[in-house]
């Protein structure tokens, strides 16, 4: 390699360093722009083997978002989750991911949207924080620490 060529070599390879740090700060994943509010898990009697995690999600991104799943390791199984109202029956059924319209904050709470817990690894004890991890359509991941909370502390809410 000539004088010249190592010189461009370097000056090339010296701005990719300089740079590379700043693409790091631009590029913001869906998770950043998601704020969650007041998550919690509901309580259940030790032989019952499910449940489920409510909270806000706040997008404060002015595209629509969607959260494609979720996954926690109090749970063997994770699934998204609505109720719907099918010839006067409350039904629930999952479904593939949770519309994040823009500028708005959507509830996940008891009679709607949801996040299903199937097959508890350990009862859940009131308190006690179960993680839980977010996952958005860009692959981006959101760790969040949800409270178990009491049917009766859920209704003060």
């Amino acid at each position: 390699m000539n004088l010249i060529n190592r010189g461009r070599f370097t000056l090339i390879a010296s701005l990719a360093l300089t740079l590379l740090p700043l693409a790091n700060v631009t590029a913001e994943g869906i998770a950043d722009k998601i704020s969650v509010n007041d998550p919690y898990v509901r309580a259940v009697p030790p032989v019952v083997q499910t449940s489920a995690a409510f909270m806000q999600l706040q997008n404060s991104d002015e595209a629509e978002q969607f959260l494609v799943s979720a996954s926690t390791p109090a749970a063997a199984a994770v699934e998204l989750h609505m109720h719907t109202m099918d010839d006067g029956v409350m039904r629930m059924r999952q479904i593939a991911h949770i519309h994040l319209p823009p500028k708005q904050t959507v509830s996940l709470q008891p009679g709607g949207l949801h996040i299903m817990l199937f097959d508890l690894t350990a009862p859940l004890s009131i308190g006690e924080q179960v993680p839980i991890t977010l996952t958005f359509e860009d692959g981006s991941t959101k760790q969040i620490s949800a409270e178990v909370r009491s049917v009766k502390q859920m209704m003060k809410h």
